[in-house]
């Protein structure tokens, strides 16, 4: 019983995913119907009180292949937030667009199970589950609006390169398998740890980090972020760039700050270089974007490039800014594809498109202000703090030329962001009509909002609650 209790959390989410599924199937499910949604939100909220009340559990169960600590509670709070956020806004995109509310909210809610389900997973198994529970929902998620060739042509690359992806993942995971006889984390670690590791463990070792490299877009593993971001509609893209993501980084750090701390020789020097890579490439790479969602996207990969960073510096200090940027990156995300839906998406979200939205949407203008500042790391907003305690973790691990580098190549970002926000504020919009939004959208907009302020200004106290939960980081 103590160890079901210990995923209440995930019982909830999948439990009300199975409530929506079945009350489509005796129901007509009129496109416009937003409650679907709605009460997907609500079982998010109960599910987040019941992990909030797991802090401070440090406990291992299932014959040890789950465990449920700190560090694992504080993804499961970031997934869990990341899928309300989407609820609430994704019922005003879907609904005009004739998709019904009530499949979506399902797969967001199952695809929530599976980021839930990440960080606790202590075993081959449990951990490719997990991730393929993620990625088949997100197959359907993408290519969900019919009739639309975009969508369909996003949702099939990351099929193809996806299934690639698990399966070079689940190769390198057979070979670990094969040379240390265990599926088991801890006895990996222990095996990989005994004497000198043969060159075939490398090998499996560089395979996962393959598989894993392109659930968190690392170069040359991005090639699909851009044409998905693109493709997929703004709240899949939101909940995409922000709960997988996430729940991925999680197992990067089980496996790679834990289980393969005995191959450390071998894949800090390549991690090192692909952080530096990775964000060189997403930021240059971002500047002559014209669109608004391609843009985010080789964000996204310059963004995965910081974290990086932080996981090779490792420690308690490297594990803590992993865990703080991803959740003050799902904010910054999570708010500017929420005024992308909720304006740019009639107008395949073409940068020129946000010319004068200061005057038409004033709310709507100031929101993705501060979203793209947050991004670029602009004191006092919840991405310099992010940012300043990734570089700093990299300072206090010896990694100090390659932590400046970043910070320089970071700089540029700066000038893609306030190329948005200059036409927003500065050029004149097409029409002068004003646009209008739900209610759902502006109270995600408005969380989104407070997240990146708030947790900029006072970052004490999920600071600590993540230096904290990083002790944890071992088995």
């Amino acid at each position: 019983m103590m160890s079901v209790g210990l995923l209440l959390p995930e019982i909830i989410v999948g439990a009300a995913g199975l409530i929506v599924l079945i009350e489509r199937l005796f129901s007509k499910g009129e496109p416009g119907r937003k409650d679907a949604a709605w009460f997907g939100a609500a079982a998010v909220l109960v599910a987040l009180f019941a992990t909030f009340k797991l802090f401070g559990t440090n406990v291992t169960a299932f014959y040890g292949s789950y465990r449920v600590d700190d560090l694992a509670v504080f993804f499961k709070i970031v997934a869990l937030a990341a899928a309300g956020l989407t609820l609430l806004f994704a019922p005003d995109f879907l609904a005009p667009r004739g998709v019904k509310t009530g499949d979506f909210t399902a797969l967001v809610l199952f695809a929530a199970g599976g980021m839930m389900l990440l960080p606790s997973a202590l075993d081959f198994i449990t951990l490719f589950i997990s991730l393929e529970l993620i990625s088949i929902s997100f197959y359907v998620m993408i290519a969900m609006q019919r009739g639309e060739v975009r969508p369909a042509e996003a949702g099939l690359k990351y099929l193809l390169l996806s299934g690639m992806a698990s399966a070079i993942l689940l190769y390198g995971m057979s070979l670990i398998y094969g040379l240390t006889g265990s599926t088991y984390l801890a006895a990996i670690r222990q095996a990989l740890s005994a004497g000198e590791p043969p060159i075939l463990a490398g090998i499996a070792c560089l395979m996962i980090l393959a598989g894993l490299g392109f659930k968190i877009y690392l170069v040359p593993f991005h090639m699909w972020a851009p044409d998905v971001y693109e493709g997929a509609s703004s709240p899949t893209v939101a909940f995409l760039a922000s709960g997988s993501s996430a729940a991925a980084l999680a197992a990067v750090l089980r496996l790679f700050g834990e289980s393969f701390a005995g191959l450390a020789g071998l894949w800090v020097p390549i991690l090192l270089i692909m952080a530096v890579i990775t964000v060189a490439v997403g930021n240059i790479v971002a500047l002559p974007q014209t669109n608004v969602k391609r843009l985010l996207a080789y964000s996204s990969i310059a963004h995965a490039g910081y974290i990086l960073l932080a996981i090779v510096a490792g420690g308690r200090s490297g594990t803590a800014a992993v865990m703080y940027y991803s959740l003050l990156y799902a904010f910054s995300v999570v708010a500017a594809f929420g005024v992308i839906s909720a304006f740019a998406e009639t107008s395949g979200g073409d940068i020129r498109s946000f010319a004068g939205l200061a005057r038409r949407a004033p709310f709507l203008a100031f929101v993705m202000m501060v979203a793209l500042a947050s991004l670029a790391g602009i004191p006092p907003l919840a991405g310099f703090m992010a940012k300043f305690a990734v570089f700093a973790a990299a300072v206090q691990a010896g990694y100090i030329m390659v932590a400046g580098i970043a910070l320089l190549l970071s700089v540029i970002s700066i000038f893609y962001y306030f190329q948005v926000i200059k036409v927003m504020y500065v050029e004149e919009p097409a029409e002068a009509t004003p646009i209008t939004f739900g209610l759902g959208t502006y109270a995600a907009l408005l969380l989104g909002l407070a997240g990146i302020i708030m947790l900029g200004v006072v970052p004490g106290p999920l600071m600590h609650i993540a230096q904290v939960a990083a002790g944890f980081a071992r088995f």
